[in-house]
């Protein structure tokens, strides 16, 4: 079936199951190889506000048209926006997903300017202080600790695992020549017993991988660090392990290597490149649920093996007990700790005072959602890193001067705010002013750091109007609810090619 065709059918759909007094329907969505998704969009019917109102599902005909964009422009992932009136007239407009639908119909578009860069995690570089401390496993105790484990199984399951044959030296070798570093002692150990434990689940249910498999998940996943685009990228942090300064504060490392999962996306896997404080070789978990920091776990496979027997791990720093690192909350309360790294605070009452802030010195994110903060001032001694915030009266970003952290800054105002302070934040990459009456915005091309930007449409336009656009941003969000026709627009202006992007006007009868 053509596109023409497809989009017949689908305007056909809308008009055949429109409700009484609409006007207009937009359907506006994305497809690939991964499916098929809406956002926003449905039938407009003046004095209502709602949902979709019955609006016939998409998702057969999206389908339908990313595999055909795929097969004549090579477009792996598409946006699209269908607009189509009670008449029968519809307007389709098609690119290629470096433009993406926000997720809600005020959440506009996603323009990916620069697909090459992705934002830096604090952990990941090269220049990341090396731990001194050296590793803490024992290779002997922990090939004892093994055993004891396998005859544990024995006595509770009734039969006696079947272990694999073990691993060879060259094979260590060469595992160690692929990941650039050598393998804990303790770890090597225990290949040279076994080549994993044969799927037997004697280690407190985890499977103890084959090195080769180990090897493998290191490339596929825990090897880089987790990336899923601007969409929720621009305001991605990393969170300290518990203990703090033990792992390096990064969502993925080539110094990470997988050794035993649940098979639930998850891995426990051997530290060979901890923080300051953590032991070569120390047992952490990362994986699908760790995209925000991987979890500290055991100082060592000995330590972790000895844990599951009952044994205290002596080489573990201090850990809090069981306190919340993230908190969703209606106040700031009691529940304030040290250990609190993120607080989504809702609904509160406007002024928000921050000062109990001062009892989260490790305070990496601070969200105040449908509330705002009557002074920023107790922020400017927090290492934040991501904030959104909407200002009272009065308020403004003067307190944020100089911050050496903020690396994300979403702020909404009532009135004009001066953005002045923005040019003292060394660490700001991330801005979202959509939510602020137009100030001047020339200033923002004067950020050298600044690589995502959201602005309503208006604000883009007065923007562009200076002749000042930022020239480093590798991404932008037009936000609001304005047609792709908008996003294609701004990303031209912005200077990526949209000449080849699809348009088709037409009727539900017949296209032209």
């Amino acid at each position: 079936m053509t596109v023409e065709q497809v989009a017949r059918r689908m305007a056909a759909a809308i008009v055949a199951a429109g409700p009484e007094g609409w006007t207009e329907c937009v359907v506006r969505g994305h497809a690939g190889p991964g499916g098929t998704g809406t956002s926003g969009g449905g039938y407009v019917v003046p004095g209502r506000t709602g949902a979709f109102y019955g609006m016939p599902s998409p998702h057969e005909d999206l389908a339908a048209l990313g595999t055909s964009f795929r097969d004549t422009h090579g477009w792996e992932h598409v946006a699209l926006e269908l607009r189509c009136r009670p008449s029968g007239a519809f307007a389709l407009v098609v690119f290629r997903l470096t433009l993406a639908p926000g997720g809600g119909v005020e959440d506009g578009w996603t323009l990916t300017v620069d697909p090459a860069y992705e934002p830096p995690e604090p952990g990941a570089a090269d220049d990341v202080a090396p731990s001194v401390l050296p590793p803490s496993g024992d290779p002997a105790e922990a090939v004892e600790r093994l055993r004891a484990l396998l005859r544990r199984h024995a006595e509770e399951s009734g039969e006696e695992a079947t272990m694999p044959a073990p691993v060879t030296e060259a094979q260590l070798a060469a595992a160690e020549q692929h990941l650039g570093r050598p393998l804990p002692p303790d770890l090597r150990a225990l290949y040279l017993e076994a080549d994993g434990d044969g799927d037997n689940e004697a280690l407190d249910g985890y499977c103890w991988l084959p090195l080769d498999s180990a090897l493998a998940e290191h490339d596929d996943h825990t090897g880089v660090p987790t990336w899923y685009g601007w969409g929720l990228g621009w305001r991605h942090v990393v969170f300290d392990a518990d203990p703090p300064n033990t792992v390096r504060r990064c969502s993925g490392h080539p110094g990470w290597l997988p050794f035993a999962s649940w098979f639930d996306g998850n891995f426990l896997a051997v530290d060979l490149a901890p923080a300051p404080d953590g032991h070569p070789g120390q047992v952490i978990e990362v994986g699908r649920d760790f995209d925000e920091g991987p979890r500290y776990v055991a100082s060592s496979v000995t330590a972790w093996l000895g844990r599951i027997l009952g044994l205290p791990d002596p080489h573990a720093p201090h850990q809090p007990e069981d306190e919340p690192s993230r908190l969703i909350v209606s106040s700031l309360d009691a529940q304030l700790t040290p250990a609190v790294q993120a607080i989504h605070l809702n609904d509160a009452a406007s002024p928000v005072d921050l000062t109990p802030l001062s009892a989260t010195p490790r305070l990496r994110r601070l969200h105040l959602n449908r509330c705002a903060a009557g002074d920023l001032t107790p922020l400017a001694a927090l290492p934040v890193e991501d904030l959104t915030a909407g200002l009272a009266p009065g308020a403004d970003l003067t307190p944020l001067t100089g911050h050496p952290h903020l690396a994300s800054l979403a702020v909404g105002s009532e009135t004009p705010i001066d953005l002045t302070p923005l040019r003292t934040l060394p660490a700001l990459r991330a801005l979202d002013l959509s939510r602020c009456p137009t100030p001047d915005l020339s200033l923002l091309a004067d950020l050298p750091g600044l690589r995502y930007l959201a602005l309503s449409e208006p604000q883009w336009d007065a923007l562009t109007a200076t002749g000042r656009l930022p020239t480093r941003l590798a991404a932008a969000r037009l936000a609001g609810n304005p047609p792709l026709t908008a996003a294609l627009g701004l990303l031209s202006a912005l200077g990526v090619d949209t000449s080849d992007a699809y348009r088709l006007t037409g009727t539900a009868e017949a296209a032209t």
